[in-house]
């Protein structure tokens, strides 16, 4: 008999979600995913969205089963609905059939990734250690099509996409994405929640903050520091050091403003 995948819920329902999710299928069985976007798709090839905040929360605390206890779907609560219930009375988003079985931390471990693209490095960071406190097992996405050096370093819940190439001695922080085709070249270090968009290029030794993001197509020299929180546009080329919070575009790259403004 064939052995059954281990079991996975996903934290996001947008587009990165939607490849990450072809990157998941081979490996786990996944049960769904939660979104706090309230025009999320009720399902994506199958796999159904679970709820949102609210919802996971009610599912943890029934620890995670979902059985006849009131759960109602992503539809009746637009409506402001449930069967046997006042109209104004607070409905949760959560689709109960998706999930049947009572997961024991023990025998049944249930894993999460969590997938929130750029922009959101720090969202990513919270709603993992959230997930974390329930008691679920983080795991860590690389894409076969992938090519990750034998002593390169990649932290719990990072993603790393269809051909993209992770170089000897890099070091990728926890809760990192790394998206299709993206170039990390030798002894690069992004920290936790930092971003690098689909066809990005850094050369060696460059060292990525926390929580920023290196957009479509940028590519970075050599012994290049991008601050924390620092935006990188798309096509940039990174020629000097980008401070904090920095939002830099063009070729050569030039700030352009702070995030914060």
């Amino acid at each position: 008999m064939k052995p059954s995948l281990p079991e996975l819920i996903v934290w996001g329902g947008t587009g990165n979600f939607k490849v990450l999710c072809e990157l998941l299928r081979a490996d786990y069985c996944i049960l769904g995913y939660f979104d706090n976007n309230t025009n999320i798709a009720p399902e994506y090839r199958g796999v159904p969205c679970l709820g949102n905040r609210e919802a996971f929360l009610a599912w943890a605390e029934s620890n995670f089963t979902a059985e006849t206890r009131g759960f109602f779907t992503a539809e009746t609560q637009r409506r402001g609905e449930s069967s046997g219930e006042k109209k104004e009375e607070k409905t949760l988003r959560l689709r109960a059939s998706a999930v049947k079985k009572n997961v024991s931390a023990v025998q049944n471990p249930l894993h999460f990734i969590v997938s929130i693209g750029p922009g959101y490095g720090q969202v990513r960071r919270d709603v993992h250690a959230e997930l974390l406190q329930h008691g679920l097992l983080p795991i860590t996405a690389i894409h076969r099509t992938a090519f990750v050096a034998d002593n390169a370093g990649v932290g719990e819940g990072s993603q790393i996409y269809a051909n993209a190439t992770v170089c000897v001695d890099v070091q990728i922080g926890r809760n990192c994405i790394v998206n299709t085709r993206a170039s990390i070249d030798h002894e690069c270090v992004l920290e936790d929640g930092a971003t690098v968009g689909p066809g990005a290029v850094l050369a060696g030794l460059v060292h990525v903050g926390e929580n920023a993001d290196i957009y479509t197509g940028a590519v970075i020299l050599p012994r290049v520091r991008i601050g924390a929180g620092a935006v990188v546009g798309a096509g940039a080329v990174v020629l000097k050091d980008v401070p904090a919070g920095a939002v830099v575009v063009g070729n050569p790259a030039r700030v352009l403003r702070l995030r914060s403004e």
